[in-house]
């Protein structure tokens, strides 16, 4: 049995929990602040079985068309999505808020992946779980600007 690569990046926001959960779920508004997402849904549309098409650019001009399927959603602490395919890569990425004693969010940003090619991913995930910090960070500015 092979292990599931898995990549997880911890963010500390300055912020309750409520108004971070408000920009994970503003999902039409990730391009404004996500390095590398564009998704093509409205918050009101987070829903478990939503399709949520978008696209992920790796910073060049070139972008790839992704659907994502939500498969849970908890308001205001947990939104999982996935998408790609088992015979390929199908990566599950959760948010998971937890709200600090002292009025911080935590964010857990993480994903799992499955399938056929999974295996392929492990020696790139201390690299990821770097992008996957970035990720976080601008997630952190996003929330400041809309608070401040």
């Amino acid at each position: 049995m092979r292990e599931t690569p898995v990549v997880t990046a911890v963010t500390r926001i300055s912020a309750p929990v409520e108004a971070v959960w408000r920009v994970v779920v503003a999902l039409d508004q990730y391009a404004q602040w996500h390095p590398v997402l564009a998704l093509d849904a409205k918050a009101e549309e987070v829903a478990i079985g939503a399709e949520v098409p978008g696209r992920v650019s790796g910073g060049d001009a070139t972008a790839q068309e992704v659907t994502m399927r939500i498969t849970e959603v908890e308001p205001p602490r947990r939104l999982v999505w996935e998408g790609g395919s088992l015979d390929a890569i199908l990566g599950r990425h959760s948010f998971v808020l937890t709200q600090q004693p002292d009025g911080t969010t935590e964010l857990t940003d993480s994903e799992e992946f499955f399938g056929a090619n999974a295996a392929e991913l492990v020696p790139a995930l201390d690299q990821l779980k770097e992008t996957y910090g970035r990720y976080g960070a601008a997630l952190r500015a996003r929330v400041a600007a809309l608070s401040g």
